[in-house]
């Protein structure tokens, strides 16, 4: 029952917004009683907590397929490339991900803690390969440039699904979304290349 729950909560979510999430809503779509659902969970904000260690399971899912490149600069790039079609794909997931509360650490269990860590120790990976594999400026710490990277990558999600590139934004006029993204991960990435 915890799984449906989740499944008809992310659906739920993503038609209406956290606003329309409720737990009679959840319940409705269920077919079963509200009260059924406080047998699962105590409130709605751990049904958000369930979501986004299951949103940050399905993140990690959405970009493990880069790894099956052997090129440093094609992994990150893939990476990248991932992560903003998940963020694109998966907009009101992404931002209870990203832009909303976030998780209280302390009261994730140890596998837990782990599992919310993987899309990151990814990142990680692949840049630490590059390292290794000496294609990375000197200057690079994996460390940080992981940290520059999810950053950055983030950030022109943030932007994309809050509608601040299209064609009639006055600032950022942008008609050819697939380019953009691109261009930007194209520059990202070479920021690392020697």
């Amino acid at each position: 029952m915890r799984e449906s729950i989740i499944q008809a909560s992310l659906e739920l979510g993503s038609q209406l917004g956290e606003e329309g999430l409720t737990m009679r809503g959840i319940a409705s779509r269920l077919g079963v009683s509200a009260t059924a659902l406080y047998q699962h969970f105590e409130s709605k904000s751990s049904i958000l907590r369930e979501i986004r260690v299951y949103g940050i399971e399905l993140l990690y899912d959405a970009l493990t397929p880069a790894l099956e490149s052997n090129d440093p600069v094609e992994r990150l790039r893939g990476v990248a490339r991932r992560y903003i079609e998940f963020a694109r794909g998966n907009s009101w997931l992404y931002s209870v991900l990203m832009e909303h509360d976030q998780l209280e650490w302390e009261q994730l269990s140890a596998d837990e803690v782990q599992r919310s860590l993987r899309p990151l120790k990814l990142v990680q990976e692949s840049m630490a390969l590059g390292k290794e594999r000496g294609v990375w400026r000197d200057d690079i710490s994996v460390e940080l440039a992981s940290f520059q990277l999810w950053a950055t990558v983030h950030g022109i999600c943030s932007l994309l699904n809050n509608g601040r590139f299209r064609d009639s934004h006055p600032a950022f006029p942008i008609t050819d979304e697939g380019t953009l993204i691109e261009a930007f991960i194209e520059g990202v990435v070479r920021s690392f290349v020697k």
